[in-house]
């Protein structure tokens, strides 16, 4: 005979896992981690510890005037909006400062309105079609504030109080800004120059407009911006830093400060405080006047791997948000992702935090922020079935009133027991979550479970037993995930 109490048995342990923290993100394949690292991560906001529905877009509102800034739709003229940009301009008559955004419709025509005016008048300038959509900047010509539109294709238009002048006599150009007394422009062609002159656009001629001899290497340039008291100008590979010095108008000291193996996207480069942020084919970059550094992105992979032609940016409250096309690399098909689209997705990344988070399924076409003494708000156009209309950033989870997919993936994870089998039991959610969880073993065998918008907390059975598990939670409500709890029992 045998006695049972000789016997040893193995014992179980119960475990109470509380994912208490979605903050971290990090993107390390599948090796096996920590159940609160997401491997992926999108359309949730995640720097509260909690999973809050991410940024949005709804259709842009504007208020009635300086004093009554109740909110009113904007309604603009025309099928599809091409092209959008902002603008302060000073009235020399009424000496007042109005605020005014102006876009290209269907036609590549300018269009205009004053932000605070009641009823918002879409005012036409049948002197301003474009063959192809123009870049535009505000510059002060002869004492009034001026847009002007410029392309390849075109001749440089300027739009002010003064009405609209034709300047037949600067080149045609893509980028250009003031530095000091100084006037500079990137001009177009395939052998592209750096022109300049002290002199206003409307008196430039060949005695006074001048170029810079800039050494032909790391490709044409595209762009010019003047930051920290220096002048630099963006090459398809690289960045020169131009320093004037003396009283000679050619006296300039030219430094090749940066050298590119990939290409530097154009339309990626934004001056965001005390840094100008951009993108390349490998990754998102910061760049401080002296120093290049690589912004750490968790889905850098997923970035660098998709080839990118329509990327679009804008800094607005002290965040870059770059839109771009994303390879997500699953099955899931999100908001646009179902039609063709140039981009299907926007990373935001806080300058003084150093946050990412990305909008998944939105396909923008160019940013606009709008920047008056009584509000400011990031607008945006589109592609796709809201190409007519202009978007603002909202922070609700939805495009236009639909509440877009939002998904949070774990890394696999064992819940810090390698080698011993684990039973999930069951996970208990808070009042008022509304989602879906997918639990995943490594046998392939899945459980999906949905909570509801309930006023009491939901305990939902799973039963599945694996050494590790994926775990991911998936929404398309804008209510907050906050500290579920898994209830794992160790055989």
């Amino acid at each position: 005979m045998f006695n049972k109490k000789n016997l040893k048995t193995k014992q179980s342990k119960n475990l109470k896992i509380r994912l208490s923290d979605f903050s971290k993100w990090e993107d390390l394949g599948d090796s096996v981690r920590d159940i609160s690292s997401a491997r992926d991560c999108f359309n949730f906001l995640v720097s509260s510890g909690e999973l809050e529905a991410g940024y949005g877009f709804k259709q842009l509102a504007l208020p009635n005037s300086q004093t009554d800034l109740t909110d009113y739709d904007v309604n603009i003229t025309g099928s599809e909006v091409l092209g959008i940009w902002m603008a302060p301009m000073y009235e020399l008559q009424s000496a007042i400062d109005k605020y005014y955004i102006f876009y290209l419709n269907e036609n590549k025509q300018v269009y205009y309105f004053n932000i605070f005016s009641n009823p918002k008048l879409m005012l036409p300038q049948s002197s301003m079609v474009f063959e192809e959509i123009p870049y535009a900047a505000q510059f002060r010509i002869n004492g009034y504030d001026t847009m002007l539109f410029s392309s390849p294709s075109d001749q440089t238009i300027g739009l002010s109080f003064a009405g609209v002048i034709t300047y037949d006599n600067i080149p045609k150009f893509l980028s250009g800004c003031w530095h000091g007394t100084y006037f500079f422009l990137v001009t177009t062609g395939d052998r592209n120059q750096l022109v300049y002159s002290t002199e206003t656009i409307a008196n430039w001629n060949d005695n006074n407009k001048f170029d810079v001899d800039l050494p032909d290497i790391r490709g044409g340039l595209k762009f010019v911006i003047s930051f920290h008291d220096d002048l630099y100008i963006f090459r398809d590979y690289g960045i020169i830093k131009l320093s004037l010095y003396g009283d000679s108008e050619k006296k300039f000291d030219i430094q090749n400060i940066y050298y590119s193996s990939s290409y530097i996207y154009p339309t990626s480069i934004a001056k965001n405080g005390d840094y100008i942020i951009f993108a390349t084919q490998d990754g998102i970059y910061t760049f401080d006047g002296a120093n290049v550094k690589k912004i750490d992105l968790p889905f850098e992979d997923k970035f660098i791997n998709t080839r990118n032609s329509s990327i679009a940016v804008a800094s607005y409250q002290n965040k870059y948000f770059l839109a771009c096309k994303i390879d997500f690399g699953d099955d899931e098909q999100v908001g646009i992702e179902s039609e063709s689209f140039e981009n299907n997705a926007i990373i935001v990344y806080d300058i003084e935090t150093k946050e990412k988070s990305v909008i998944r399924g939105i396909d923008v076409r160019q940013f606009c922020v709008v920047n008056t003494p009584q509000f400011q708000k990031l607008c945006a156009i589109f592609r796709g079935d809201k190409k007519a209309v202009i978007g603002e950033l909202t922070q609700d989870g939805a495009f236009f009133g639909t509440q877009l997919k939002k998904i949070w993936h774990s890394p696999w994870t064992d819940f810090g027991y390698a080698n011993s089998l684990k039973k999930i039991k069951s996970v208990t959610l808070k009042p008022h979550t509304e989602c879906q969880i997918l639990i995943e073993t490594e046998d392939g065998e899945r459980v999906a479970l949905t909570s509801k918008d309930v006023e009491e907390s939901q305990r939902l059975l799973v039963g599945l037993v694996s050494k590790s598990f994926k775990i991911s939670f998936i929404s398309q409500s804008n209510k907050t995930i906050s500290c579920p709890e898994f209830d794992v029992m160790v055989v």
